[in-house]
């Protein structure tokens, strides 16, 4: 857990009634989406680099 802790420490806010670091919900929010769109801005990017195969009927 202090590994991913150290890795991921821009999740991580501190609470100041007890001081402690918890995991921020709005930052774990933005991060997956981040996340989200690089996946599908790949997806697209492999898709479009496909060769298109034009055939005459």
């Amino acid at each position: 857990m202090n590994f991913i802790r150290f890795v991921f420490s821009f999740l991580f806010v501190r609470n100041w009634h007890t001081g402690e670091m918890e995991l921020s919900r709005s930052r774990m929010a933005i991060f997956c989406a981040i996340i989200f769109l690089m996946l599908l801005a790949l997806t697209m990017i492999s898709f479009l680099q496909a060769p298109v195969e034009y055939t005459r009927s």
